[in-house]
């Protein structure tokens, strides 16, 4: 009777350990990031590499790391001034041309309005492969109040999908 009673309890406790621990992976699927008058969520996987702040505005790099490699960067300038869109973006382009002169260098969609978590950008993607590695790139420009915020997405899997990159942008508030 005593040993069916410590098998039950070994069993509660178990579950309840189980359980307890997928509530814990849940929370820590998500971490919110926050510093100075900034602040949004990283999913699984993604760190911030850089932050810091110049005369012009602020950048901030990202990385996401899977199988202890990074597999994405994602590179954002917060200029604390308006510019316009089309020459930050011709801007990144010409910077990007001569940093891949040496590879297969083009560009996929142009100027395209898209949405990036609450966010609406104007998008241009790219293209670059070295024949060793290809990688996909979009560069989007967000106009927000008196800012204009400069996105690069840098991939090494994929050239579709932005849910990653939404789950930053919905929660990404400048105060």
């Amino acid at each position: 009777m005593i040993r069916s009673y410590i098998i039950l309890l070994l069993i509660t406790c178990f579950t309840v350990s189980c359980s307890k621990k997928e509530e814990n992976n849940t929370k820590l699927s998500i971490t919110q990031y926050q510093k100075d008058s900034l602040s949004f969520d990283l999913p699984v996987g993604w760190k911030v590499k850089q932050d810091y702040t110049n005369k012009t505005g602020r950048y901030l790099e990202l990385d996401k790391y899977s199988d202890y490699k990074v597999k994405s960067t994602l590179a954002i300038g917060i200029l604390h001034d308006s510019v316009i869109s089309d020459s930050v973006i011709t801007s990144q382009i010409r910077q990007l041309q001569f940093y891949y002169q040496k590879v297969n260098f083009k560009l996929l969609e142009q100027n395209k309005k898209i949405q990036l978590g609450k966010y609406t950008a104007v998008m241009t993607s790219y293209e670059a492969d070295d024949t060793k590695n290809k990688v996909y790139g979009k560069i989007c420009v967000i106009q927000n109040s008196n800012k204009t915020i400069s996105v690069q997405i840098v991939d090494s899997e994929t050239k579709e999908g932005l849910s990653e990159y939404n789950t930053i942008f919905n929660t990404f508030t400048i105060r």
